[in-house]
């Protein structure tokens, strides 16, 4: 079994993962139809991260650990599962006629050959199988977060979307029986529809020009964004399903999936630096207000 390295930094991930039983009680409503407060906004986001980015992003950490926990064990497990297959294989007269005579038995180097290949065959489709859908996952999770978070800045300041569409036409129905906010936050779900479609950097560009973070904004340590990682990762899950590289190593593997979970902090930091949202850990695991008994020694 391989040593697990940084365990503070894999405990920290499983907290991250602990499902809440408020995001999974309540739906995540993104958008409403009137200015939010700070404190709402700052629900929305812990909502939106805990439901959806931790919730999916475990999704990915287990595929990982699945991968790697059973390394050692698959090779044995698989071997025997094939050895029985061409074990009954070898008693069928068709399956004989192929590798001679059906009257004979095949020939047990033969056997032991075929196993072998099929054995590796397995292990290699799977294993890259796991490593194309983990980055797969990883990108759609990362895409989806992005989208999240420009919903956050939707409640937060809705005036700010209001120069996308200053040409747009309302219908005299709608002028006649809508008041500003309400129309303003139609245009704004319409333009959120419009955006999930789109490329992961169109959502990330946005959430720069809403959050306009200050010059080399670099909250974290040992993480600085770059468009052009981003571009090149992304290539990577295009070929995956689009052009049938499903079965390509990726060298870079681990490196990219840190790299797209950081993306996801980065962003969650970057709609926090512009309104000032937090996230509260008490409510982020649905916890009772704490008590005095809970937080002070007894008395001697």
């Amino acid at each position: 079994m391989r040593r697990l390295s940084n365990p503070y930094r894999l405990i920290l991930a499983y907290i991250l993962i602990l499902p809440s039983h408020s995001a999974r009680s309540r739906a995540c409503t993104c958008l409403c139809q009137r200015s939010c407060s700070k404190r709402i906004c700052g629900d929305c986001l812990r909502r939106l991260f805990v439901c959806r980015f931790n919730n999916n992003w475990n999704l990915v950490l287990s595929l990982r650990q699945f991968r790697t926990a059973t390394d050692n064990i698959a090779p044995l497990a698989l071997q025997e599962y094939h050895a029985g297959l061409m074990e009954a294989a070898a008693t069928e007269p068709d399956f004989r006629r192929i590798f001679g005579d059906a009257d004979k038995p095949t020939d047990p180097e033969v056997l032991s050959f075929i196993q072998t290949q099929i054995t590796q065959m397995v292990l290699n489709n799977a294993s890259t199988a796991i490593d194309a859908a983990s980055l797969v996952f990883a990108q759609s999770i990362l895409d989806d977060a992005a989208w999240s978070y420009l919903k956050v800045c939707a409640k937060a300041d809705p005036a700010a979307w209001e120069y996308m569409f200053e040409n747009k036409q309302v219908s005299l129905k709608d002028f006649k029986t809508k008041a500003f906010e309400q129309v303003r936050a139609d245009f704004i779900e319409d333009r959120l529809k419009q955006i999930g479609r789109e490329s992961l950097l169109t959502k990330i560009s946005l959430l720069f020009k809403l959050c306009s973070p200050p010059k080399d904004y670099a909250p974290m340590n040992n993480y600085q964004y770059n468009e052009d990682r981003l571009k090149t990762i992304d290539g990577q899950r295009h070929r995956i399903i689009h052009e049938n590289a499903a079965g390509t190593r990726l060298p870079t593997l681990a490196d990219d999936l840190e790299y797209l979970q950081k993306t996801a902090w980065f962003l969650m930091g970057l709609v926090n630096q512009k309104y000032k949202l937090k996230i509260d850990m008490r409510q982020y695991f649905n916890l009772q207000t704490a008590t005095p008994q809970e937080v002070t020694p007894p008395e001697s």
